[in-house]
């Protein structure tokens, strides 16, 4: 089969297409189609690029070697992000070293240089969650995913995915100086007073 009627097929089919006939083209297209999710998911874990290259290879490997245990019960991509918080959590414990300083931005304007203090100051407040918080938080918040695939993907319950991004909200939201937004249908976070 060409690359090319490889592309069009969807996830599922190419890890049956894999498993099955042994084709390892129907991995590289796979492998190809979400590298650049797994990688930004795993930097806004780890909080590095070099970090995150490294957890990124070993998702891909864990594809490649664990193929054949997907069961087809979810979709492929809430598989594919298991394996990456598990990646990175696995990657966080054996590092012993703080994320490596946020880059430099190269600055034009005053008010990129407010988006740059802006995004540093988030980084560094993302950095100070708990883990678990953290994958929950840029899950939901950057990725955009439902509490049922966050549970699916961190292998914990909804409720307690919900407990964590609420208590990461509001951590970052006390880190940052503001009341974080509650989701449609959520009550606020409490955040306790400033006493004066």
């Amino acid at each position: 089969m060409w690359i090319a009627d490889l592309e069009a097929l969807g996830d599922e089919e190419l890890v049956r297409r894999f498993v099955s006939d042994g084709s390892s083209d129907a991995v590289d297209v796979l492998l190809r189609r979400h590298q650049d999710r797994v990688l930004g998911l795993a930097y806004r874990i780890l909080g590095n690029r070099a970090d995150a290259l490294d957890a990124s290879q070993e998702v891909f490997v864990a594809v490649f070697r664990k193929a054949a245990s997907f069961r087809h019960q979810s979709a492929f991509t809430t598989w594919l992000y298991r394996l990456t918080v598990n990646a990175c959590n696995d990657h966080a414990r054996r590092r012993s070293r703080l994320p490596q300083p946020a880059e430099a931005v190269d600055v034009a304007s005053p008010d990129a240089v407010g988006r740059a203090d802006d995004r540093l100051a988030i980084a560094g407040a993302m950095r100070k969650l708990p883990l678990e918080q953290r994958t929950a938080v840029i899950m939901r918040d950057l990725l955009g995913l439902s509490y049922d695939e966050i549970a699916q993907a961190t292998d914990t319950a909804v409720g307690t995915v919900k407990s964590r991004i609420s208590r990461g909200r509001a951590a970052l939201a006390g880190g940052l100086g503001e009341r974080p937004e509650p989701e449609p249908g959520e009550a606020p976070a409490r955040l306790s007073p400033k006493k004066p």
